[in-house]
């Protein structure tokens, strides 16, 4: 669940590199100014837009807290089979 979280962070960031500002930053060869172009992109927070994505398609804002709060895991952990004893480990 975290790792969908981080991709989408990812995502976001990477959408508002500017672009048309990396690429000339790389055909001058200004290697600076281009790892500062994608720099600030990705040190963007992007919490907020994230958030209301979420909101748009109707999911939760912080999926796990949703995910906590809905008691899956306690009712997943119910229904597996109990441990069972079959012998003492290394013979």
């Amino acid at each position: 669940m975290t790792s969908a979280i981080e991709l989408q962070r990812a995502y976001a960031q990477a959408l508002i590199v500017e672009r048309v500002r990396l690429h000339e930053y790389r055909i001058v060869n200004d290697v600076l100014m281009a790892a500062q172009t994608l720099k600030r992109g990705f040190t963007t927070d992007v919490s907020a837009i994230l958030a209301q994505a979420r909101v748009q398609k109707g999911a939760a804002i912080d999926p796990v807290a949703a995910y906590r709060a809905s008691g899956y895991r306690a009712k997943c952990a119910q229904n597996r089979p109990g441990k069972q004893n079959l012998g003492g480990g290394i013979v």
